[in-house]
């Protein structure tokens, strides 16, 4: 059975992370020969050629004639409208599905282009996310099959890490420096903890690309809200430390704060509780169906800034108690996310489906 993945972005982000992990965990029994496509590499080739054959510089008319000069059986097309236009325009019989990650609304307006006759149903990654192809696309494909499978990760990657955890409460934030992720509202939310408890630091992680005005901004804003003594930025963090980061944040009696506006999944959520650090997060977008709302993982609504930093509070204050709580829930996060137990449940489905 041949398989071929077209994404237009060959980038180490979120998507390709995930192919990763599915591609990995791909059982022997399955006849499968997989190939993926880009326009152009920036980083995917390193992380996927091992697991499958690589294909770059396609765009929408190279796209067709490479698709009417291999015969695949299934082409799943994520998040990019130039390849299914393609693959509309080309001589082919395969079953297409369409693959949707992302949550910004404007970048979901070409699902309401999808003609019912080019695809056999979509794959998505939330429960939220179902909603909002239902409501992106026109009324002939509301017949087209939605299926979910949740991202996953490796749970040996992720785990509570034994660290030194000296110092004061941390309160960290992880993201880009935008108004998708709200840094402006982590800092609100930090001055008002800092309100109670003076001692805690906040940390921003991430950010390498953020241009300088936008630095400038965020120092600035920090020392308008009088956090800046207590204010610390790691602009990169390489992947696989992230939970010897979040494990010292859990040591130092804190917790994960995320402020996003809207979230397809919420990757950084489950990392943060696998690595043994609690989470105070907006209600939005798929984050509450990461797991069931507890004092490891709570929940404010959007612009309830004093809300947000009443529960982040209430994490400081009772940081034993709550961590050993969420270290017992960690078998559960891994049957539900592990990506060597669930990848084959992906596999399972494609192969449902043709």
């Amino acid at each position: 059975m041949k398989i071929l993945f077209l994404y237009r972005y060959g980038i180490l982000g979120g998507v390709c992370t995930q192919l990763f992990h599915r591609l990995r965990h791909l059982p022997k029994s399955h006849n499968f020969e997989i190939h993926c496509g880009f326009r152009s590499d920036h980083g995917v080739k390193t992380m996927l050629e091992e697991y499958a054959t690589l294909h770059f510089g396609l765009n929408k008319e190279t796209t067709i004639s490479f698709l009417e000069q291999n015969n695949f059986d299934i082409v799943i097309i994520i998040d990019t409208e130039e390849y299914i236009q393609a693959i509309s325009a080309a001589n082919v019989k395969c079953k297409v599905l369409i693959e949707v990650h992302t949550s910004i609304e404007r970048n979901l307006d070409y699902l309401a282009r999808i003609n019912h006759e080019d695809i056999d149903g979509f794959v998505t990654v939330s429960d939220y996310m179902v909603n909002r192809i239902k409501f992106h696309i026109s009324d002939e494909l509301q017949n087209k099959p939605i299926s979910i499978f949740t991202n996953v990760l490796d749970s040996n990657l992720f785990s509570n890490i034994n660290v030194d955890g000296d110092g004061p409460p941390v309160v960290g934030w992880v993201g880009k420096i935008d108004d998708h992720k709200d840094w402006r509202a982590f800092m609100q939310i930090s001055q008002l903890i800092s309100q109670n408890h003076p001692e805690v630091e906040f940390w921003i992680i991430g950010g390498q690309t953020c241009p300088e005005n936008k630095v400038q901004q965020v120092f600035d804003y920090a020392e308008e809200l009088d956090i800046i003594s207590r204010f610390r930025w790691i602009d990169r963090i390489e992947n696989i430390k992230m939970a010897s980061l979040y494990s010292l944040i859990s040591k130092r009696g804190g917790l994960s704060l995320v402020t996003s506006h809207c979230e397809s999944f919420g990757m950084s959520v489950l990392e943060s509780l696998l690595s043994g650090c609690p989470v105070v997060s907006t209600n939005v977008g798929a984050l509450p169906e990461i797991t069931g709302e507890d004092s490891h993982f709570q929940l404010y609504e959007l612009a309830d800034y004093q809300d947000g930093a009443n529960k982040a509070t209430a994490i400081i204050r009772n940081s034993s108690e709550i961590n050993k709580k969420l270290q017992s829930k960690r078998d559960e996060l891994i049957s539900l996310y592990d990506s060597s137990i669930r990848s084959i449940d992906y596999w399972n489905m494609l192969k449902e489906m043709i």
